[in-house]
């Protein structure tokens, strides 16, 4: 099985952006037209770093220039997307108005059709050749993408009888964490789960020191609910196995195996009330693992 790693965006507010453009474009931008060949309008860049917007605000404003500042204008921006090389049409693009005397405006590009965890290569270009700038900034390219918007629940439980249990507790050390929820989704994130238990005398005692990768130990659990079922990314449990840093150990759910494709094998990956259950196979990558995809109580996380 191919392990995924866990790569944890940052959320951003709706972003309004001013894109920085050096001197000498903002000379052609406000210098390109005359008054008597048209409006002179121009982004301030040719392409815009990545932008990521919250789920619960899911739109970004773009600037644009123009150099004659004489009368109103209102305009268009054309758009085109695509996802993986395929067209997309998950976006809206706004009009832009100049009022007399204003040289700056922007327009709105709302995405909230774009599929979470999808990128969006999006080309913007002004409509009316007549009233374009002197630059190369007549269109504009940026990749867009829509985060969660994680919201804090308080501190819950969190107990893996697998990596934390021993002989004289098999059940496993609790430990308090942060439980952090996806608003408007069933979608939860447990915060360092590991850490404390890895952190401790006891973790030492039981792993000692070679397994144990502190760096790991905080990384966070991520898991979704459909239909009362629990999935969830390959997760790491902050153990390497026999002390080697090229072999970690990590929790994995029964659908990434070719021979656990039928749900009948994810029942104890589940959610009752505030309980979540799951069943992983702890699994290295090409060494093997420990399958634990059909028991219960095997990690246990109670929400706040």
């Amino acid at each position: 099985m191919k392990l995924n790693r866990i790569v944890c965006g940052l959320a951003l507010g709706m972003a309004t952006l001013f894109a920085a453009c050096d001197t000498d474009n903002e000379a052609a931008i406000y210098n390109g037209v005359s008054s008597e060949t048209g409006q002179g309008i121009s982004f301030a860049t040719s392409k815009l770093r990545a932008v990521s917007v919250p789920s619960t605000a899911p739109e970004f404003q773009v600037s644009i220039f123009r150099s004659n500042t004489q009368g109103d204008y209102t305009g268009k921006v054309s758009a085109t997307g695509t996802i993986d090389g395929k067209e997309a049409d998950c976006f809206t693009v706004s009009d832009f108005t100049f009022k007399s005397g204003e040289a700056e405006s922007s327009i709105t590009v709302n995405v909230a059709e774009l599929e979470i965890g999808k990128i969006l290569a999006l080309t913007l270009a002004f409509t009316d050749s007549l009233n374009m700038g002197y630059t190369n900034n007549e269109k504009l390219t940026v990749n867009v993408n829509v985060e969660y918007n994680w919201v804090s629940l308080g501190t819950g439980t969190f107990v893996d009888a697998w990596a934390t249990g021993s002989d004289a507790n098999p059940d496993g050390v609790e430990a308090k964490v942060e439980i952090l929820k996806a608003e408007g989704f069933d979608r939860y994130r447990i915060v360092a789960p590991y850490k404390e238990y890895l952190k401790s005398p006891q973790g030492a005692a039981d792993w000692g020191d070679n397994w144990i990768d502190v760096n790991k130990s905080i990384d966070p659990l991520e898991l979704w609910v459909e239909d009362g079922l629990v999935f969830y990314e390959d997760f790491p449990v902050g153990l390497n196995y026999q002390g080697d840093s090229g072999q970690p150990i990590y929790g994995c759910h029964p659908w990434g195996w070719s021979s656990m494709q039928d749900p009948s094998f994810w029942a104890h990956n589940k959610m009752e009330g505030k309980v979540i259950q799951l069943a992983p196979y702890y699994y290295i990558n090409g060494v093997g693992g420990w399958n634990y995809t059909q028991y219960d109580g095997v990690v246990i996380i109670t929400l706040p």
